[in-house]
Formats: C-alpha cells, structure tokens, sequence
C-alpha cells in the first residue's frame, strides 16, 4: 500500500502515536456501526482526531477504508523506513519540521522519517546523521576548522 504521510509526521514516536490514535478510532467504528445495526437512532460523536489523523486519512482516502490494513501499514513503515537525525541549535518549530520533512519525502524518500534534536553548542547550521555518515554544517565546525583565521577577524573588526 502506498502512503503518503502529513508533513507534521516527522519521527517513529509521532507516528506510534497515529497508529494508537488510529487504533482507539477503529474501535469506536467498530462499536459504532454494531450500535447502528442494532438501533435507528444513534447519537454517538467520534473521538477527537488530531489534525494529522485528519490528514492522514484525507490524503489516503481510498487506503483508508480498511483501518485495519492501514494501522499494520503504519507499524510496518515505523519499522522499516529510513531514518535519519537532524541535529540544530535550537528546538525545531513546526514550521521548520514541515518544511523540512516535506523536502526530505521530496529529495530523499517519501516514508522517510526524521528524529529532530537540538544542541546549542553548534551556534546555528545543522548536523544530519544517516545510518554511520554525518554531515556537519554547523557553524562552531566552521569556527573551529577556521580557528586560526579566527584572531586576525576579531583584531579586522
């Protein structure tokens, strides 16, 4: 099955945590169509859904009519997509996730998913882990690599 996942899905964690909220809405389903059977007149609500379940199921319409073949996707993906981590100096907003994520599923892997942490001894810039490669574009590398022009800049300024 071919998912495609909102742009606010970044890490396994968060999609552990769709595959939950998708399994509790499953069940009320379930209870819910048993209920119609039996009665007419069924005033239940659905759970709350976050926007990402939202999303999801939006986006996967057609996948989304069997929930079931949807959550074993889901738990398949968590465990078998690539994975990489991002390293920033400061916590990642949700708008720097989804622009982010969004061109990693464009460039990269459409399922891959990205553990975002944070360092504030990298001064800014980021450094990308994937499998045994790190890339750092952080400045305090830069610094450091630079450290003997770093004196001449500081008497220049």
């Amino acid at each position: 099955m071919k998912l495609n996942l909102p742009s606010v899905i970044s890490s396994g964690q968060d999609l552990g945590g769709l595959v939950l909220e998708l399994r509790e809405y499953s069940r009320w389903l379930n209870h819910y169509n048993i209920l119609k059977k039996v009665s007419s007149s069924v005033s239940e609500e659905p759970p709350a859904m976050s926007p990402a379940l939202k999303d999801l199921l939006r986006e996967n319409k057609k996948e989304s009519e069997n929930i079931e073949e949807l959550i074993n996707t889901l738990d398949k993906l968590k465990d078998d997509a690539p994975t990489i981590t991002v390293t920033l100096a400061a916590p990642a907003t949700k708008d720097i996730k989804r622009i982010l994520n969004d061109w990693l599923r464009k460039n990269i892997a459409s399922n891959i998913l990205v553990n975002y942490q944070f360092n504030a001894t990298l001064l800014g810039g980021m450094v990308v882990r994937a499998g045994s490669h790190i890339f750092d574009w952080s400045y305090r590398r830069q610094i450091l690599a630079g450290r003997d022009k770093f004196p001449e800049v500081l008497r220049n300024v």
